[in-house]
């Protein structure tokens, strides 16, 4: 039988690999899902069903919500992006208004577009040192106001937090200026799910004052890929109405295997607080073993001018050592068998989870330390990532999607507009959107990415959609 998805992926037990990347289960088996072709089911009579849950899954959402301490909490089986998705439509009508941050996750984008929605971007900070994004600080927060000061009429706020570097915003500042104008924030948690299980990391949004919060359990949790839950932590939308919407965009069929596996992962961090510290200590030994290095550089909160900083986050800069992120990536995975989440010009990432065991983080430091040993300080300039928002935007994405276009060659697109998303996966923020203007240091970026084998979406090799010039 030619089965070519299953056969390879049988073929990673016997490579070994240490998974430094999601999912947080780190394909280390619980026992719980060890014939899980016995246990997948549909809506069979007794079991519940997610869009109208009043048995089994009504019983364990319940246990969640209580857990959180949300109004409603919903598991979600198209992860944080559907729950994006539900939430943003429960609360805006076409052609609403909406603040968004310019570092959102693109299936923020796609319901902006999906709704013609008119997005007012507001940005987050950024450190030159390290080339990561910070948060949405002071004097951001400052300019939303004015921002909303002038557009009462906003339906809804979204921001990331924490992001893929383990940034976190004050949310608590943030709603503080949204709560005269009745205007409902959202954030995008999903690398956010483990927060409240140790105080070690940072407060999560959901015990912070934000209304509607979406985690990946997958991303951070012992839950297989593409679980979530959705958190309605307010009264400032109904219930209702965030169900009306999730049956709209979520499978008419879910998985009962993948409902069971985010239930699974929020029960284990609940019911294991002892695994959670040990967990916790692995972490702060292998910081401070990390403060060996000559070279590389592990990201710490001191690095960050950010509100707070999830340290399960490790973050490896090589800015400066003749080595980038992509490269440092290939040889932990090549040399070593341990494979990072991602990796830009200047920096590698590693996800941890609960389920990484102390000889895991063991054996990812004394491969980053004989990394290290033969690396030596080089200043040799080094394209900065592309998270550096320089474009312009001269219509709505929708608009722009709606017009002709012409495909042109990267190089020569400068002072073109963009008629696609552009954008790095992972992690899946825009560096284009439709109806942006194409400046010089956007195409030396995406020249720098293409020519280095980095995973550059929305092109065809190096041809770009832009608008045709009669329909700017």
């Amino acid at each position: 039988m030619y089965l070519p998805i299953y056969s390879h992926l049988r073929h990673l037990e016997e490579e070994k690999r240490v998974p430094f990347h999601m999912p947080g289960h780190k394909r280390k088996s619980s026992g719980l899902f060890d014939q899980i072709e016995n246990i997948d089911i549909t809506e069979i009579e007794g079991y519940d069903n997610l869009h109208d849950p009043e048995g089994i899954i009504r019983q364990s959402m319940d246990v969640t919500k209580k857990i959180y301490e949300t109004k409603e909490s919903w598991y979600l089986v198209n992860g944080t992006t559907v729950g994006i998705l539900a939430s943003i439509s429960a609360l805006c009508q076409p052609g609403d208004k909406i603040l968004m941050a310019r570092n959102c996750h693109k299936s923020v984008y796609n319901i902006v577009r999906l709704l013609h929605l008119h997005p007012f971007y507001c940005y987050p900070s950024e450190n030159n040192k390290y080339d990561i994004l910070e948060d949405i600080g002071g004097q951001e927060r400052e300019r939303i106001k004015e921002i909303i000061k002038q557009n009462p009429d906003i339906k809804a706020v979204i921001i990331t937090s924490p992001t893929y570097e383990g940034i976190v915003s004050d949310i608590f500042s943030l709603k503080q200026i949204l709560n005269p104008y009745r205007i409902p924030l959202i954030v995008d948690e999903a690398h956010g799910a483990h927060m409240i299980f140790h105080d070690y990391f940072p407060k999560s949004a959901v015990e912070c004052g934000a209304d509607i919060v979406i985690q990946s359990t997958h991303k951070t949790l012992p839950s297989f890929t593409q679980t979530a839950v959705l958190h309605l932590c307010s009264d400032i939308i109904s219930a209702e109405k965030i169900q009306e919407m999730l049956s709209v965009y979520e499978t008419s069929s879910p998985s009962y295997i993948l409902m069971a596996s985010a239930e699974y992962g929020i029960m284990f961090m609940h019911n294991n607080p002892e695994k959670i510290d040990e967990y916790v200590d692995n972490l702060m030994e292998f910081r401070h073993k990390c403060g060996q290095f000559k070279h590389i550089h592990l990201i710490s909160e001191n690095d960050m001018n950010c509100f707070e900083y999830d340290k399960s986050k490790l973050v490896f800069s090589v800015k400066n050592t003749g080595l980038d992120g992509k490269q440092l990536f290939q040889i932990l995975l090549s040399k070593y068998q341990l494979e990072l989440e991602m990796a830009t010009a200047t920096y590698g990432i590693a996800m941890t989870s609960v389920c990484d065991g102390q000889e895991d983080f063991e054996r990812l430091f004394q491969a980053l330390y004989e990394i290290d040993l033969q690396l030596e300080k080089n200043e040799i300039k080094q394209i900065p990532p592309t998270w550096r928002f320089t474009s312009e935007k001269q219509m709505e994405s929708w608009e722009a999607m709606e017009r002709g276009t012409e495909n042109v060659c990267f190089l020569d697109s400068v002072g073109r507009i963009c008629a696609n998303y552009i954008f790095l996966y992972p992690p899946g923020i825009p560096l284009l959107v439709p109806g942006e203007k194409i400046v010089k240091e956007i195409v030396e970026n995406l020249s720098f990415y293409l020519y280095n084998g980095y995973n550059v979406s929305g092109m065809d090799h190096d041809i770009i959609k832009v608008l045709k010039e009669e329909d700017r």
